[in-house]
């Protein structure tokens, strides 16, 4: 209540706390769904049939209450999640609880897509939902020391097969699950065949590689689905074949003493550019005691394929193994 007028708009975990993005709405527009569609979106129980009915083919479920079967590899997922954070593999007829849920295991390639979606109240605009784009997912990576499920990062845009863009270009989500503006969809990919595993009805850390790769901002057409005197922008899909971007988060691997000096300081020195790859972020102040585990910084790497952006990853992830080492707690 303490800032200046305007809009607000919320990014990753607070779709789990509905009570506050009500209250929010109550004195700001709020550029973002509201508590009844994160409801929807969020809860796998309402959400799966949506997307079954759609023609996706998400995971199996096991019904409220009852125990994980024996047979056949499960997870076990928080309700209210995000990053990865709480999932892990169940026991073998493990009790239920009210705060998870089981989940089938699909192995696979973990992907995002990233929509926009409106109302269709807007005459410019005709289609109900847009792909903006779709990336890898980086989850749970050993050279991140990571944990098995933490998110990590984002590679991308990548193409999907044929068959599998065709698919998920069909899912009307307004329609179906009531969501607006900018959104993502998790998925895995198996072959041709795409299986959703979760909605993200907000702003996405994905959505960042794809404009940075594209250099097209997805901000304008997201602000014209909630504003009250929208702009009249005309959703410009991003071009293809662009040189994909990624991004990783670097997890500490032992108690850091994060250095007064590193690779990052021309990223803290140079001037601001919103379409200037940057080689990293959220960098910490020098000093900070950082423990095993936490998240240290991201950092940001290009190049001709997704493959080859993945292990320019890892090469200066290995990098940063080397310099934190000698700053060890």
């Amino acid at each position: 209540m303490q800032f200046p007028p305007g809009p607000v708009l919320y990014t990753g975990g607070l779709e789990n706390y509905p009570h506050v993005i009500a209250r929010l709405a109550e004195s700001r527009e709020l550029w973002g769904n509201p508590p009844e569609v994160l409801a929807r979106a969020r809860d796998p129980f309402e959400l799966f049939p949506i997307l079954q009915r759609a023609g996706f083919e998400p995971p199996r479920l096991v019904p409220r209450g009852e125990p994980c079967p024996t047979e056949g590899r499960w997870l076990r997922k928080p309700f209210a999640s995000g990053g990865g954070i709480g999932i892990r593999f169940t026991e073998p007829g493990e009790a239920a609880s009210d705060r998870h849920y089981f989940q089938e295991w699909v192995e696979g390639v973990p992907m995002s897509a990233v929509f926009v979606s409106d109302l269709n109240e807007m005459p410019f605009w005709p289609d109900g939902t847009e792909l903006f784009g779709v990336t890898q997912q980086l989850i749970g990576e050993p050279w991140l020391h990571a944990e098995p499920f933490a998110y990590c990062g984002n590679i991308g845009p990548v193409e999907l097969p044929q068959s599998a863009a065709l698919w998920i270009n069909t899912l009307d989500a307004n329609r179906t699950i009531g969501v607006r503006g900018c959104w993502g969809l998790d998925f895995i990919q198996r072959s041709d065949s795409l299986h959703p595993v979760e909605v993200n009805p907000r702003y996405t850390a994905a959505i960042e590689v794809i404009e940075l790769a594209t250099r097209s901002a997805i901000m304008p057409t997201h602000r014209d689905c909630f504003s009250s005197n929208p702009t009249r922008f005309h959703f410009v899909a991003p071009p293809r074949g662009c040189a994909p971007v990624g991004k990783a988060i670097y997890y500490a691997p032992h108690a850091i003493t994060f250095p007064n000096a590193g690779p990052w300081d021309a990223d803290l020195a140079g001037a601001f550019d919103p379409w200037r790859l940057p080689g990293f972020a959220d960098i910490p102040d020098p000093g900070s005691a950082i423990q095993p585990g936490w998240p240290v910084l991201t950092f940001f790497a290009t190049g001709s394929t997704p493959a080859d952006v993945r292990e320019r990853l890892r090469s200066r992830a290995a990098e940063l193994d080397r310099l934190f080492a000698e700053h060890s707690l």
